[in-house]
C-alpha cells in the first residue's frame, strides 16, 4: 500500500529584509541543566503521579519506505515499549486505531491498499508495518460513521459501544492511532455533548464519556501499556482544549473559536479550533501539535494556549516523537528533527500582541522533566553569540508560509537557524505582503543571557514576540518658516499611531508629548489611529536649512507593556526651516493686522521630488516603505531609544 502524506508540503522560496530591536530580558528559559524559570540548578524532583504507562506522540509522515530509518526506529520503540507490558515470552499485542481516516464507502475502496481509509489502513497497512517489527496486530473496527457504509462493512462507530470489541482491546499491550481528523476520534469513541445543539452540530463539545471499546484503551495505558500516534493521532492523545485546526493568519489574528470547521467556507475561512472537553488525556502537561515548524504553527498553539489559560504549548516535528514516561514525568525525543516547548507562563499578550515567550527547541537525544520544565542537550553546549556574519541581503518575508505568498515551510525555523550560530543577538521576519491590505505581522527572536544552543540545531531560551508592524506618521502643527534665527523655538509635531501596536513614550529630541485630546493620565498608550503632540525644541540659524528631529517611540502591547520591537523609515526625508531675523517692532497702521503674510502649518507626505510651499515640508528624501515609513521628510525614528541594525543570511536548510 502506497504511504499518503496528509500534510499540505510547503516550501519557502523567497525572502525580504527586516528590522528588529528586542530587549534582553530575564524571561528566558534556561536549558541543558539550568531550570526554565529559575537561574539555580535545582535537581531533579522526585515524581509520584500515580499514573502508569508511556505516551509516544510522533509529528506525522512516518512511513516504512522511509529510508533514512527514522519510522523504523520509532515503530521499534512503540514495540519494545509493548513488549515490556507483554507476558514474558509473548510477542506483543498492539490494538491499532484507524478512526481518524476517512471511512471506506465500498467494499472495493475497503480492500483496495492504494486507498487511504480507516478500513484498508487498519486491516492492512498498519498491521502488516507492525508485524514487520515483531507485533501482532488487533485492528479495531471503529470508524467515524455509525451503521453501515456499505453492506458488509466491518467497520462502524457502533462497535465502540460492542464489549467483545472491548474485550479484545483490553487484551492489548499497546494503542496505536493513525493520522487523519483527530475530532474523528471524539466522534468515534466518546459520547459528547455541547452546551447546544449548534455546538455539538460543529463539535465544540464540553463534555464526553467513554464508550466501552475507550475504557478498554485507558485500561491498557493504565496498566504500565504503551499509547502512540501520529499526526491526528498525536494530537488525540492531549487534555483539555484539543487543537483541531486553523490557518495561520486567520488563528492568530482572530484567536480561538470552539468547534471545528472544514477550512473551505467562503466567509468562515479557516479559523482556529478546538474542543474544549479536549482528547483522550494521556499527554496534559500542556497543549499540543503536530507537523510542527515544518508547517510554522508556533502562532497557533500560542494564540490558544494564551487565550485557553495553559502556561505550556508543545509541537513534535515530522518523523519525530516524543516519548513521556507519565509515572515519572520525564520526557526524550528520538527521530528526525525535534519537539518544542512554548512557555508562555511569563508572557504579556492584548491578543494581537504578545512578547516573554519563551522558546525551546530539543532534538534526538534531548530530555525534559516536565516537572521543572528542565531540558538538557547532548553535545556541546553554547552560550552567547556565535561567530558568523549574518548577509546584508538576508530576509525571511514569509514567515507562516502564506499560501497567498510562496506557501513555504520552516520560516520560523529560517530564522533562529540563522541567528543562533551568528553575531548578532536578534532577528525577525514577516508575514507576507498578499496585496490584499491586511495588516502584517513580524514574529522576532532574542538571545538572552539563559540562551543556550547546538550546532546540531537545538536550543533553549530564546525570546519570542509577535506583533503588528509598529509605525507612525507626523505632521507638523506649528508654522516652519520664518523661525526668528537664533532664538530657542518649540516646534510641535502631531504623531499619528499608523500600526497594530501601542506605543509608549512618544518623543521629540528626548522632549516628552505636550498634549492630546487621546491622552489617558492612568494608561498613557498611544492606540491604533490616535493621535498626540510631540514638541521639538530648536534654535534656528539665518537662511534656510534642513532639520531632522529625532522622534522617538517605544512599540508596547495595547496595555503598555513594552514589545521591544521597531517601527521604522526606510528614507532619509527631512523638513526645511527658515531662519529670518528679528524684525523691529514699528507701530502699526490703523486697520492693519500683525502677522497676515505669515506661512501655516504642513503636513508631510511620503514621496521625492516636491517642492516646499510657504509654511509646508520641503521632501528631500526617497519614497518611504509602505507600512513602514512616516509618510514625512525627515523623521528619523529610534524605537525604544535605539536603532536597530539590520543583518541577515539564509538559514542552513533543516530538511
Amino acid at each position: 500500500m502506497k504511504y499518503v502524506d496528509h500534510a499540505k508540503i510547503r516550501r519557502t522560496l523567497g525572502v525580504t529584509a527586516v528590522v528588529a530591536s528586542l530587549t534582553a530580558t530575564s524571561l528566558a528559559f534556561g536549558a541543558a541543566s539550568a531550570l526554565a524559570n529559575d537561574d539555580a540548578t535545582v535537581a531533579p524532583a522526585v515524581v509520584d503521579t500515580g499514573k502508569k504507562g508511556t505516551v509516544v506522540m510522533i509529528g506525522g509522515a512516518i512511513s516504512p519506505s522511509d529510508e533514512s530509518g527514522h519510522s523504523a526506529a520509532i515503530m521499534d520503540e512503540i514495540v519494545r515499549l509493548a513488549q515490556e507490558h507483554a507476558d514474558p515470552g509473548n510477542r506483543p499485542l498492539i490494538a491499532v486505531s484507524t478512526a481518524a481516516s476517512t471511512p471506506a464507502a465500498n467494499a472495493i475502496e475497503a480492500a483496495d491498499e492504494e486507498e487511504d481509509n480507516a478500513t484498508i489502513n487498519g486491516m492492512a497497512y498498519y498491521k502488516q508495518w507492525f508485524e514487520s517489527h515483531g507485533a501482532d496486530v488487533y485492528p479495531i473496527p471503529v470508524d467515524v460513521n455509525t451503521g453501515l457504509d456499505y453492506e458488509g462493512d466491518p467497520y462502524s462507530a457502533d462497535n465502540a459501544r460492542d464489549q467483545a470489541v472491548a474485550d479484545e482491546i483490553a487484551k492489548a499491550d499497546g494503542v496505536f492511532f493513525g493520522g487523519g481528523d483527530q475530532t474523528n476520534y471524539i466522534r468515534a469513541f466518546m459520547d459528547c455533548e455541547g452546551p447546544d445543539a449548534e455546538a455539538e452540530a460543529i463539535h465544540a463539545y464540553t463534555s464526553c464519556t467513554d464508550t466501552v471499546a475507550m475504557t478498554a484503551i485507558r485500561s491498557v495505558v493504565d496498566s504500565g501499556g504503551v499509547t502512540g500516534g501520529t499526526s491526528a493521532g498525536l494530537a488525540i492523545q492531549q487534555g483539555k482544549d484539543m487543537i483541531s485546526g486553523g490557518s495561520l493568519y486567520q488563528s492568530w489574528s482572530e484567536g480561538p473559536r470552539p468547534g471545528w470547521f472544514t477550512g473551505d467556507d467562503p466567509v468562515i475561512g479557516d479559523p482556529l479550533t478546538y474542543v474544549p472537553s479536549g482528547g483522550f488525556g494521556f499527554f496534559d502537561e500542556g497543549t499540543m501539535d503536530s507537523h510542527f515548524a515544518r508547517r510554522d504553527r508556533q502562532p497557533r498553539v500560542i494564540r490558544l494556549a494564551i487565550d485557553r489559560g495553559h502556561e505550556l504549548a508543545f509541537g513534535v516535528e515530522e518523523k519525530t516523537a516524543l516519548i513521556v514516561d507519565r509515572a515519572t514525568r520525564q520526557g526524550r525525543v528520538i527521530g528526525d528533527l525535534g519537539a518544542t516547548m512554548l512557555d508562555v507562563s511569563n508572557a504579556a499578550s492584548d491578543g494581537q500582541n504578545v512578547t516573554g515567550v519563551r522558546y525551546s527547541y530539543f532534538k534526538d537525544g534531548s530530555t525534559i522533566d516536565f516537572a521543572t520544565r528542565e531540558i538538557t542537550l547532548p553535545g556541546e553546549i553554547k552560550t552567547g553569540p556565535g561567530t558568523e556574519t549574518i548577509p546584508a541581503d538576508w530576509a525571511q518575508e514569509d514567515i507562516w508560509g502564506s499560501a497567498d505568498c510562496n506557501d513555504g515551510i520552516f520560516g520560523t525555523t529560517d530564522v533562529i537557524e540563522t541567528l543562533l550560530p551568528s553575531t548578532e543577538s536578534t532577528l525577525s521576519g514577516t508575514t507576507c505582503d498578499a496585496g490584499d491590505g491586511k495588516p502584517r505581522f513580524v514574529t522576532t527572536f532574542n538571545r538572552t543571557a539563559n540562551t543556550q544552543w547546538t550546532d546540531a540545531g537545538s536550543f533553549t531560551g530564546l525570546e519570542m514576540t509577535i506583533a503588528h508592524q509598529a509605525s507612525f506618521e507626523v505632521a507638523a502643527v506649528s508654522n516652519l518658516d520664518k523661525v526668528i534665527a537664533g532664538e530657542a523655538t518649540d516646534l510641535q509635531f502631531t504623531v499619528t499611531n499608523t500600526g497594530g501596536t501601542g506605543f509608549i513614550n512618544v518623543a521629540a529630541n528626548g522632549a516628552a508629548t505636550t498634549s492630546a485630546a487621546s491622552a489617558r493620565a492612568a494608561a498613557p498608550v498611544l492606540l491604533p489611529g490616535e493621535s498626540v503632540t510631540v514638541t521639538a525644541p530648536i534654535s534656528a540659524k539665518l537662511g534656510a536649512q534642513e532639520y531632522a528631529p529625532n522622534v522617538t517611540a517605544t512599540p508596547s502591547t495595547l496595555d503598555g507593556v513594552p514589545l521591544g520591537i521597531d517601527a521604522t523609515t526606510a528614507s532619509s526625508e527631512v523638513f526645511t526651516v527658515t531662519g529670518v531675523a528679528a524684525t523691529p517692532t514699528t507701530p502699526e497702521k490703523p486697520g492693519t493686522k500683525p502677522g497676515t503674510d505669515a506661512g501655516t502649518g504642513g503636513v508631510a507626505t511620503g514621496g521625492s521630488d516636491t517642492t516646499a510651499k510657504d509654511g509646508a515640508l520641503a521632501n528631500t528624501g526617497a519614497d518611504a516603505t509602505a507600512g513602514m515609513a512616516f509618510g514625512l521628510a525627515g523623521l528619523a525614528l529610534v524605537v525604544a531609544g535605539a536603532a536597530a541594525t539590520l543583518f541577515g543570511r539564509r538559514a542552513r536548510a533543516q530538511r
